[in-house]
């Protein structure tokens, strides 16, 4: 049905919902699973205009990026629980541009991810990944509800 699947996470209690729901989708066919979170771009370690070695010591990206590593590691557990095999990205930047730049790169038939309730002022203050995603993905979104 699906050729390639990307499905985000972010180490949310939903998260164990949103790779379940790609489990599902990824029963129909053989697509390619790609398992992605976002790491924010300040906690990212040296962008491109930085020589290396410019960054020596920056314990909260570090942080970041362990927190990152795990959760997309849970999700490709889960996944090959299921019996789905999948590969792991993580990528650096906005969370919605980036999902759908991302989509758009790997070529994908579909992108499941999660939604959370954010409060007035949060939509206002942070906006929705999942409103940003759908707005402007190049493909179908599939939107896990439930669990938030």
């Amino acid at each position: 049905m699906f050729d390639v699947i990307l499905v985000a996470v972010d180490g949310s209690s939903q998260t164990s919902q949103v790779v379940a729901l790609a489990a599902q989708v990824a029963q129909h066919g053989a697509p390619q699973v790609i398992v992605t979170c976002c790491i924010d771009e300040a906690y990212a370690f040296a962008n491109q205009q930085e020589q290396p070695g410019d960054i020596t010591e920056y314990p909260a990206a570090t942080a970041e990026q362990d927190t990152a590593t795990a959760v997309v590691a849970r999700a490709l557990q889960q996944l090959a629980e299921a019996g789905i095999k999948a590969q792991g990205n993580l990528v650096v930047g906005s969370a919605g541009e980036t999902l759908v730049s991302e989509a758009r790169e790997k070529g994908a038939s579909v992108i499941v991810m999660g939604h959370r309730q954010l409060t007035a002022f949060g939509r206002i203050f942070k906006g929705s990944v999942s409103a940003e995603v759908v707005a402007n993905a190049p493909c179908p979104v599939l939107v896990e509800v439930r669990g938030n």
